[in-house]
This record gives C-alpha cells, sequence and structure tokens, in this order.
C-alpha cells in the first residue's frame, strides 16, 4: 500500500455470521465517526431497509459488466448469483484521508490483498455452524435451498480464512464487537493480539 494512503481494513465472515450487525454497531462508536466505510456495487435486489448509496450501490446486471469492462473495480465476485463489485476510485480516494472498511468474501478479501499488501484481513468465526443457521433462519430472507447452500459454503470460507491477520470468535456479541475496536482504534499487531478462537473450535468446525 502506498505509504501515503490510509490503513485498509477488510471484514469477512461466513453468510450469516454476524458481520453486517457488528458493523453497524461498532461506526456508532464515536471513535468510528472519521473512518469511512466502503460502499460496493450489486446487482442484487434491494431489501427491506436497503438504503442507495449507503448500503450499496444497487445496478443492472448490464450496468455492473460495463463498469467491469472499464476496470473500475479493484474486485469483483458472483455471491449466490447476484454480483458485488469495489468501486477502484471510490477506495483511492477515500483512503488519501481516512482509514477504510470492505466488507467482502474471501474471495474479495483475498483479491484486495494482492494489491494493498498492507491491508489488514479480519475474520469473523462462529461458534458453530448450528449458530450460522440460526441466524440464517432467523433473518428470514433466504429459501431452505439457498439457506443448505450457504451453509455448504462456510466451511470453504472458514478454511479460506485461517490465512487472515485476525480471526474474531463471534459468539457473544459484546466481546466480539470489543475485539474489532481493538483491532482497529488501537492499530494492533496480529501478535498483540489475544483471539478467542481456539484450535478445537476450528477442528470442529472444518472436519
Amino acid at each position: 500500500m502506498n505509504k501515503n494512503l490510509h490503513k485498509l481494513f477488510v471484514i469477512s465472515s461466513p453468510s450469516g455470521g454476524g458481520k453486517t450487525s457488528l458493523l453497524k454497531a461498532f461506526f456508532e462508536d464515536e471513535k468510528a465517526k472519521n473512518l469511512i466505510m466502503s460502499i460496493s456495487y450489486t446487482t442484487r435486489k434491494k431489501r427491506e431497509g436497503d438504503e442507495e448509496g449507503k448500503d450499496y450501490f444497487f445496478v443492472s446486471r448490464d450496468e455492473f459488466k460495463i463498469k467491469e469492462k472499464n476496470n473500475d473495480f479493484l474486485e469483483s465476485a458472483n455471491v449466490f448469483g447476484n454480483f458485488y463489485g469495489t468501486d477502484k476510485n471510490f477506495i483511492f480516494s477515500k483512503l488519501k484521508f481516512s482509514d477504510v472498511i470492505l466488507e467482502l468474501d474471501w474471495q474479495g478479501a483475498e483479491s484486495i490483498k494482492k494489491i494493498f499488501k498492507e491491508s489488514i484481513l479480519i475474520s469473523l468465526i462462529p461458534p458453530s455452524y448450528q449458530d450460522l443457521e440460526n441466524r440464517l433462519r432467523g433473518r428470514a430472507l433466504d429459501t431452505d435451498k439457498t439457506i443448505t447452500k450457504r451453509l455448504s459454503e462456510s466451511k470453504i470460507e472458514v478454511s479460506k480464512c485461517l490465512t487472515f491477520d485476525f480471526l474474531i470468535l463471534n459468539d457473544d456479541f459484546e466481546k466480539a464487537l470489543l475485539d474489532l475496536k481493538d483491532i482497529i482504534f488501537k492499530k494492533l499487531n496480529p501478535k498483540e493480539f489475544k483471539s478467542r478462537v481456539t484450535d478445537d473450535l476450528l477442528k470442529n468446525l472444518l472436519d
């Protein structure tokens, strides 16, 4: 990363892992007022409560493909049939004066790391797949078929995130939020962070 730019943090988790809720609470902290949350482009349909230009920039598939063809994205991915992309100009312009936080899947996180070597990758790890399933069913946004697919992909997501800089256990919302604040506000080195993700937990998730 250019030394003139600020820090870039990338938050990832399996679908239903709680990253959106955690980031919403994070940005309610007064200390986060000078940080920027990146806004992705997506072809997925708006959900109830979604705001254009705040949650996402909602575009058609044709519009997305044009931006992709024009090389406007730092990274883009097809996630469960919907396309998502991170706008290059948005990221570079914001990093000139502020730290920036990205919310991406593991593929997007890896793509960003290749471009911004000093970016910080953070993964939220669920305490169990039953916990993930409960979250997915509780938000009532997906069909049973989609939930099954998301759960099957979650093991891949967890395995790919093992090389991330920080692993946050999202078993307790307040503890996970505190961990996230410590990492970002204190600019912790990974060696300084005491993760609550144990080897036994990871073994159970990956078996």
